[in-house]
């Protein structure tokens, strides 16, 4: 049986006690130095941009609003001590964190007036927390930060709004619209040259087979070729020369400073899409009389003035500056192809129809006919 006296004491085990404080550890003192904490912002209506307050209040009214709590504190910690003095230990008093934080077997033997100064630093910090957090609920801190967002947010709905949609949608509804009208306008032009060739061309024969079979001979006895166009018309028959000499023929034009003189074995390929160019009538008479061959195309095979020098007429039905009404149509609207657009775009398919055929009948692979091309571009 335990001692009546001692009857619902707490017993504690001094041995125990002796041996776990023994075997602690070296304990490190920590103190927290005062840190407070003010937000300030700078006073607009003052030219030396000095700080004040945020929320409407001056730097004195937050200091003595801290003063009047922490003299408040002391006076309650002034109170619990006495109450716990006159209590006893086994007194109802009540007593601070910083009493039951406090540790009475600090090994340290630090003195009691060192650690009512750690108390109070730490009293103090808190103490500085709570009127952070009474700033921040008058609406102080991040207002600022809450505007840059605000700005943030209207400039986010600016790119996304509706009128930003729909100028993004107009203008890829335009790009669509010149996509589709360059579709139809290139069809158009393309329908409108390569219905030239389903045109007949009796009695002459078919242009394709004409050239083709002109220019075999040519290659076969060895002979040279020469051509010769005035304006849009010549500019087609320099490609066409250019593919000519690909193609392992001796190729040359007319203007040419380099260019042979011409003579019986050889051929030569003028263009006269009206019918005759005073030029054209007397290259045609020169070649003719140094015994070559002249092939002549033309739009107007009748009525064009160089026929009478030409030993075969190549025949392009298309229209030409001689055809084409004065520019206007018969619904009085503007031409898609003017002027003799329609037989210089049909003498560009015609010579390209005829190298491709003719590479078959002399037997030149895509690699011999690339192997010729210039190396000094």
């Amino acid at each position: 049986m335990t001692d009546p006296e001692k009857k619902g004491r707490v017993q504690w085990d001094e041995a125990n006690i002796v041996e776990i404080e023994s075997n602690k550890p070296v304990r490190q003192k920590i103190t927290e130095p005062k840190t407070p904490y003010h937000p300030m912002i700078h006073d607009d209506d003052d030219d030396e941009g000095s700080l004040s307050p945020r929320g409407g209040r001056s730097f004195n009214e937050c200091v003595d609003d801290m003063q009047r709590a922490e003299d408040l504190r002391n006076v309650l910690n002034g109170e619990a001590v006495s109450s716990g003095k006159g209590s006893g230990s086994g007194g109802g008093g009540w007593s601070s964190a910083e009493d039951e934080e406090a540790d009475p077997l600090d090994d340290e033997g630090l003195e009691g007036e060192k650690n009512e100064r750690f108390s109070e630093l730490r009293r103090v910090h808190y103490d500085e927390f709570h009127k952070v957090k009474e700033l921040r609920s008058l609406g102080s801190f991040y207002e600022e930060e809450e505007e840059g967002e605000d700005d943030g947010a209207s400039k986010a709905e600016t790119t996304t709004s509706p009128h930003s949609e729909g100028r993004v949608n107009k203008e890829a509804s335009m790009a669509n619209e010149k996509r589709h009208e360059m579709t139809r306008l290139s069809s158009q032009i393309c329908n409108q040259i390569s219905s030239v060739f389903s045109n007949p061309t009796d009695p002459h024969p078919p242009p394709l087979d004409l050239l083709v079979t002109e220019l075999t001979g040519v290659s076969r006895r060895g002979a040279r070729v020469f051509l010769h166009g005035v304006g849009r018309e010549g500019l087609m028959l320099k490609a066409f020369a250019m593919r000519l000499f690909h193609l392992g023929l001796s190729s040359h034009l007319v203007s040419d400073m380099t260019t042979p003189p011409i003579s019986s074995p050889d051929l030569l390929i003028a263009s006269a899409g009206p019918g005759g160019f005073s030029t054209v009538d007397a290259i045609c008479s020169v070649a003719k009389s140094a015994g070559a061959k002249v092939v002549l195309i033309t739009a107007q095979p009748e009525t064009g003035s160089c026929v009478k020098h030409a030993t075969d007429v190549c025949y392009v039905p298309a229209q030409t500056m001689a055809s084409d009404g004065g520019g206007a149509t018969e619904k009085g609207e503007r031409p898609l192809l003017p002027m003799g657009s329609v037989y210089e775009g049909a003498l560009f398919v015609l010579f390209e129809m005829v190298v491709y055929k003719l590479g078959e009948v002399l037997g030149e692979s895509p690699e011999s006919i690339r192997c010729r091309h210039t190396n000094l571009e």
